[in-house]
């Protein structure tokens, strides 16, 4: 077992990061308690929780991996649909046809353009 004394730049990431979570969580609900007509209710919603973890996912991947992208797609349109009357209407065919477009042309691209250092896996 390794000591963080014999290893100063050894850090333990994972509870550092946890702990960091759990601080910012009690503060964003002990100011919705402080200042509830100053915060819009919003900001509080399963969709922004949706939204906050695809910008979580996209830092920790350094934004190079598309599932930040679907969340925050995914948490908007559930965030308007939720706040906006009867938008539900309309931007659930607009949200569909976007994911298919992004489909289509994500899979159209040459082969050196989709893999441009040469390093293609064999399936």
């Amino acid at each position: 077992m390794e000591n963080n004394i014999i290893n100063p730049n050894k850090a333990n990431n994972g509870k550092t990061m946890a702990g960091i979570i759990i601080v910012i969580i009690g503060g964003l609900l002990l100011i919705r308690e402080f200042n509830q007509f100053f915060i819009p209710h919003w900001l509080f919603s399963w969709p922004m929780w949706i939204i906050a973890y695809g910008l979580y996912m996209g830092g920790k991947y350094n934004f190079r991996k598309p599932v930040w992208m679907w969340m925050i797609a995914i948490g908007t349109l559930f965030l308007f649909t939720e706040n906006i009357h009867d938008s539900a209407r309309i931007i659930w065919p607009i949200g569909i046809i976007g994911a298919g477009a992004w489909m289509v042309m994500k899979h159209n691209r040459p082969a050196d353009v989709q893999y441009p250092n040469g390093n293609y896996k064999e399936i």
